[in-house]
């Protein structure tokens, strides 16, 4: 009788903890799964027009960003163009916020000969997280990089402007 009482109340015990508690927080889920936009900007470390003192650089209108992934996955890769603020927005649902981890940021090319030369992190520039985004019907996970800085390797080779 008494090991009859003890089972019944064991149960009621897990009745109310399953009864209190919703079905998400005891239940372990995943993240959902989204494609990925990766933002940021290019300079040059030279003098030229829209030059920002504070940076020591002035936007690079005209490179090419390359976010690239060591992933098992072909063709995990995207790249973008800058405009003239030097400011680019890569957008993929080749590379997900599972699989950013993997990615990092890479120069492709730049419209200045003299400033091709990345400012350290030759190996590509890492990502940060920032939110996940919400645009229409499409969900993003928003990282931003940078500010990525180039220069000649000889600083007197910078391009001169008027």
């Amino acid at each position: 009788m008494a090991l009859t009482k003890t089972l019944v109340l064991l149960a009621l015990q897990l009745i109310l903890l399953v009864v209190s508690f919703p079905p998400s927080a005891t239940a372990l889920s995943l993240p959902p799964r989204y494609g990925v936009a990766v933002e940021g900007a290019i300079y040059c470390k030279c003098e030229l027009p829209g030059y920002v003192g504070s940076l020591g650089a002035s936007p690079l209108p005209g490179a090419v960003a390359m976010l690239r992934c060591n992933s098992s996955r072909p063709g995990a890769s995207a790249s973008a163009v800058t405009d003239v603020r030097g400011r680019f927005l890569i957008q993929t649902t080749k590379v997900t916020n599972y699989e950013i981890h993997k990615c990092k940021l890479f120069l492709v090319s730049s419209p200045l000969p003299g400033c091709d030369v990345p400012a350290g992190h030759y190996g590509g520039f890492p990502l940060k997280f920032v939110r996940n985004t919400v645009a229409g019907a499409t969900k993003r996970a928003l990282y931003t990089v940078g500010p990525f800085k180039l220069a000649p390797a000889d600083p007197s080779l910078c391009p001169h402007h008027p």
